[in-house]
């Protein structure tokens, strides 16, 4: 039997080490001054109020794993949900393959449907070890490689360094994006404290405002040239057209001082900006040349069926009229299995008790996740043979009914 639950006192030595065991390209060996501040700060997340906490699970008294949860908020189309995080899931090495993290995970979701979360997000370390948990692929994420000066010339006038003392103008003016974009999620200002103190952060400020900014570091490409130095984007956030131009312009300046500038971004349209969208690596596809890389990223999980679509009630779906059950599987939370019945007036979802629909669409959770959250559409997942349908007439109202003008945009790391 397993109990999970915050990990205490000296219990941290564990779970620093079995961190360290599991993820040792990105916990590396540390002085014993770098342990003890370590060890340190994650005492002091458990003991202080705040949305991040350490996890451990526990068999007969002994830590065998862990995890970091997060309490989230989350732009959801127009609503504003609380989502569950679940970050450095870890099994000691003595203990694989004994279902530590099937047991901790379970805890995780029932934590999350306690405290009111319909929804859960991580980053997997193998998608498809977490597929079968029901979780589903969000938005590829693409890395980009422009030329600083094949960016576009915005006016730079108003884009100036950022200090410590700006910390709370960035957190305004991050959180604003946030919230109206689907797939975001709020931040703290301890986040933009630390980013000032970590990374070279320049606004653009009109009004007293700031209206975008980006933070970025220098990357050296030959240890035996001084000169030759990229330049990559951590964060660039905007609110309108001219702070983006305004931090193009700035990039694009640079052009004598850095070759590249590297940019992760889910916006799949990006290499419109630029006028050569070329990533400057010589891979071609037939005659197509290679303008980025993608990668997956984020994968969310539909915890509750029905109290989601409660949630989304503002929120319409494609415009639509329709009355539809849904019937989910979910074989590792039962709880959410089953049918719904939604009407959907005018788009806007209601759940209704009683049998007479439409027609009924059935699917895994896992695809259900991805699908209400516009990361693909309901055509898409009866072709690949992902879910099925009572009446395919009914195919093209499903798929207009789910379509997201924009995908999530879900750039938390965690």
């Amino acid at each position: 039997m397993s109990e999970v639950r915050l990990v205490r006192g000296d219990e941290f030595e564990a779970y620093a080490r079995m961190t360290q065991d599991a993820y040792p390209a990105m916990f590396p060996v540390m002085s014993e001054e770098q342990r003890r501040d370590w060890l340190e700060r994650l005492r002091r997340t458990n003991e202080e109020e705040g949305p991040v906490k350490h996890y451990g699970c526990f068999r007969g008294g002994e830590m065998v794993g862990g995890m970091r949860l997060h309490d989230f908020t989350m732009t959801v189309y127009e609503a504003r949900l609380p989502v569950g995080g679940v970050g450095n899931v870890f099994v000691d090495l003595a203990h694989r393959r004994e279902h530590v993290s099937r047991d901790m995970m379970q805890w995780f979701h029932a934590r999350c449907l306690g405290r009111g979360a319909p929804l859960a997000v991580l980053y997997p370390f193998r998608p498809d070890f977490y597929r079968a948990m029901g979780y589903g692929y969000g938005p590829k994420i693409n890395m980009y490689r422009f030329r600083p000066g094949g960016l576009p010339k915005g006016g730079r006038e108003n884009v100036r360094w950022m200090g410590e003392a700006d910390a709370p103008l960035l957190l305004e003016c991050y959180n604003a994006y946030a919230r109206r974009t689907h797939g975001m999620i709020d931040k703290q200002l301890p986040f933009f404290e630390r980013l000032l103190r970590r990374m070279k952060v320049v606004g653009y400020v009109a009004g007293g405002r700031v209206e975008g900014f980006l933070a970025f570091g220098f990357k050296k490409l030959d240890p035996d040239h001084v000169l030759r130095q990229d330049l990559e984007v951590h964060t660039l956030v905007y609110l309108r057209r001219e702070a983006l131009g305004g931090l193009m312009g700035f990039l694009g300046s640079l052009l004598d001082q850095v070759e590249r500038v590297t940019l992760c971004s889910m916006d799949d349209d990006l290499h419109f900006l630029p006028s050569d969208p070329r990533d400057g690596k010589p891979r071609m596809f037939y005659t197509s040349q290679e303008t980025n890389l993608q990668a997956l990223g984020v994968m969310y999980r539909v915890l509750d069926t029905k109290g989601l679509f409660r949630m989304l009630g503002g929120h319409s779906f494609g415009g639509a009229d329709l009355r539809l059950r849904l019937n989910v599987v979910d074989t590792f939370l039962p709880s959410n299995s089953g049918g719904t019945l939604i009407q959907f007036k005018d788009g806007r979802p209601t759940v209704m008790d009683g049998e007479e629909c439409d027609v009924e669409a059935t699917l895994n959770v896992e695809w259900l996740s991805s699908l209400v959250m516009g990361v693909v559409g309901f055509r898409k997942l009866w072709t690949y043979g992902l879910s099925e349908v009572s009446d395919e007439g009914y195919l093209d109202r499903l798929d207009a009914l789910f379509h997201a003008p924009v995908k999530p945009v879900t750039v938390e790391e965690f």
